[in-house]
């Protein structure tokens, strides 16, 4: 039997609430939500690291931040570390990558591809229409247009060439979208059609923020419905193309975004204390709940929906068996494949969140270093000092996460539970964080990470390292 070709395409801050197939009665999603009616939704889908590059070093590895390194933005993919694309490059796939990389600066030679044939990817860049690229070792080369405008035209000529081959070798494509993270604004203005006034502010935005916050989800959503319309423009290439049939598709995000929920700002809000200057990074529904959406026409039930829980490094293992392919033993994440097929299997009890790094180490204390987990009535977290926490949410009696219930004798079972289960991924996942050596003038773990750039050894310099 033939194996399935990969689209897989994520956006960079996309909450799970922004879609409409999540039940947002304001956000206009057409694309993503005929996706959605083809194939399955994950309902609980979550960053495990709610951080651009922790997130990618998971997903591409199946393995959880303090052992692959990229414990921050400021640090690169290990070479020695084994990606999907390793794996199904080694099965005859054609391999690539487009768009937002995050795991190191361009160029890329094949030895910085991490087992892509094609990158056309940049490391970061917010100004998306300024942004450039290196296409392997190719640049830079400037997309001349909205980034996710171009990068979709790159993915699409990426499929059609693939379809144009005679030998029948699958493909993995993944396309990262810098939107819709801030700059909010910068999106094509014929989406520009959300009024502030009409959209249902979230009730646990502080009222002296709710206009503000208005203004940015009408400047979001325009943003969504701009990267709907590219979602649209790839789903048509495939049927064009004749792959369709033979591709699995998925969609989701690398985290969510606070949009001013529970009075969070940004990284550049001097005027907040600095732990609350945190648009993710925190263990609250919209930094860590994701969209997910998968179609495998022919195995998969259309518009069928699940609760499981999903964590970001049981993305990889739960693709390769789909494509009947044996997992590494390196992997960590579980292969919950029997969710997407509609049968019987696995089902996690609650998913392991991480928080290691607080933007090192330009952006001050930003919101500490906790672990968490989340279950399907409950989160709960603690902290390695007591910057925001420790924590306890009812999710069912309080989805706006509103009411902390720590230490509140009523739930002492609850917490008792919650925490005995954070021990064991801590014990299970071989993680440091009560444990590990940690660097005096930032407060991170000490676990071999390598700089994605020069600039920060310099900055650690500057610190007397």
């Amino acid at each position: 039997m033939a194996k399935p070709n990969i689209l897989f395409v994520f956006a960079d801050q996309w909450r799970y609430s922004a879609l409409g197939s999540s039940g947002n009665p304001d956000v206009r999603t057409p694309s993503l939500d005929r996706l959605a009616e083809q194939g399955v939704v994950f309902d609980g889908a979550f960053s495990g690291y709610a951080l651009c590059s922790p997130y990618r070093g998971a997903l591409l590895t199946g393995r959880y931040a303090h052992l692959i390194g990229v414990v921050d933005n400021e640090y690169k993919l290990r070479n020695d570390e084994v990606t999907i694309a390793h794996v199904l490059g080694r099965e005859g796939y054609r391999t690539g990558f487009i768009g937002k990389w995050h795991l190191g600066y361009g160029p890329y030679p094949a030895a910085k591809r991490h087992g892509f044939d094609y990158l056309a990817a940049y490391n970061c860049g917010y100004g998306f229409y300024r942004t450039e690229y290196h296409e392997n070792e190719r640049g830079p080369i400037p997309f001349g247009c909205w980034a996710p405008e171009a990068e979709t035209g790159l993915a699409i000529r990426f499929m059609e060439e693939q379809a144009k081959q005679r030998d029948g070798s699958p493909f993995l494509l993944m396309v990262a979208w810098a939107p819709p993270h801030w700059p909010y604004h910068e999106y094509p203005q014929e989406f520009n059609t959300y009024r502030p006034e009409d959209i249902t502010v979230p009730e646990n935005v502080p009222a002296q923020m709710k206009e503000f916050a208005a203004r940015e989800l009408a400047h979001y959503y325009g943003n969504i419905a701009a990267l709907d319309r590219q979602m649209g423009r790839l789903l048509d290439a495939l049927d064009r193309s004749g792959l369709a049939e033979d591709t699995i598709v998925v969609f989701t995000s690398d985290h969510g975004d606070h949009l001013s929920s529970h009075g969070f700002g940004k990284p550049m809000d001097k005027w907040l204390p600095p732990y609350m200057r945190a648009s993710k990074a925190t263990p609250y529904d919209e930094a860590i709940h994701v969209p997910f959406i998968i179609r495998f026409p022919g195995r998969a039930p259309a518009g069928s929906r699940t609760g499981i829980l999903l964590n970001t490094v049981d993305i990889v293992p739960t693709l390769l068996s789909l494509c009947g392919i044996e997992t590494p033993e390196t992997i960590q994440g579980a292969d919950l494949s029997h969710a997407v097929v509609g049968k019987e299997g696995l089902t996690p009890d609650s998913v392991y969140l991480q928080q290691m790094g607080e933007g090192w180490p330009f952006r001050g204390e930003w919101v500490g270093f906790w672990r968490g987990v989340r279950t399907e009535g409950w989160v709960y977290a603690r902290w390695k000092d007591d910057t925001l926490g420790p924590w306890l949410f009812d999710r069912e009696n309080d989805p706006g996460e509103m009411r902390n219930l720590v230490d509140d004798p009523e739930y002492a079972d609850v917490q008792a539970d919650l925490e005995a289960r954070l021990k064991r991924w801590i014990e299970e996942t071989r993680d440091p964080f009560e444990t590990g050596e940690r660097d005096p003038r930032t407060g991170m773990l000490l676990l071999g990470e390598e700089y994605n750039d020069e600039k920060w050894k310099r900055k650690l310099r500057e610190l007397g390292g």
